[in-house]
């Protein structure tokens, strides 16, 4: 346990779940595709980083950590599902049928799967409290979903220069990369990349609000005098 620990949690934690809101809210009003799978991803992201916050408050328990694996896995490649609905409809649908269908059988294998308690009293056991067989199923998430969602934003940046992509570019870069060294055995750097990734993301996202400048032709100024 570590207080540390637990207050970056939290604030991934906070940090995430008003970022699912906000894009929640903008469901409601457009409906669009890519706008419901950013919600339900960042939602995951919210949950993931409670669970952790709870396991740093209070220890990891065999629920907690079943529930911190399952939402944790997938969610990168839900959020790769909304980036690809902005590439095309087609392509969306296609990614959100294979995240579906794997994260059913995924589910399956998380909560029926054997949990080493041992490995559980380690600082941040990562994916080490399960055996191989359900750590594998990690990779076919994170990495088709990484790529989707780092690869899109940079292709938005490069067509339209707005700095916005390049913030949730960062952040995406940034948590995934604490994610893949988590997995090589190097867990201090997990929490603190999902804090900065998470802020990044959300950082990203406010700038994208913000009405864009279009300077007015001469024409248009209004004259001081």
């Amino acid at each position: 346990m570590s207080l540390e620990g637990a207050a970056v949690s939290l604030a991934a934690a906070v940090i995430s779940a008003v970022f699912a809101f906000l894009v929640f809210r903008q469901w409601i009003s457009r409906h669009k595709a890519f706008q419901f799978s950013w919600s339900v991803g960042l939602a995951m992201f919210a949950v993931a980083a409670f669970t952790q916050f709870l396991a740093e408050a209070y220890g990891w328990s065999d629920g907690v950590y079943r529930v911190y694996y399952f939402v944790s896995a997938p969610l990168v490649a839900v959020l790769g599902v909304g980036s690809a609905f902005l590439v095309s409809r087609k392509l969306g649908r296609a990614f959100a049928a294979y995240t579906v269908v794997l994260a059913a059988a995924f589910a399956w294998v998380v909560f029926t799967a054997p949990v080493d308690a041992a490995k559980l009293l380690q600082p941040i056991p990562a994916g080490n409290g399960f055996p191989d067989s359900v750590r594998i199923w990690s990779p076919v998430f994170t990495i088709p979903g990484s790529l989707a969602l780092i690869g899109i934003a940079l292709l938005s940046y490069w067509r339209t220069r707005f700095v916005s992509n390049l913030g949730i570019a960062a952040g995406a870069i940034v948590a995934a990369g604490s994610g893949a060294l988590a997995t090589l055995g190097i867990t201090w750097v997990l929490y603190l990349g999902e804090l900065v990734g998470i802020a990044l993301m959300f950082w990203g996202f406010l700038l994208s609000r913000e009405p864009a400048k279009v300077p007015k032709p001469e024409g248009e100024r209004v004259s001081a005098t």
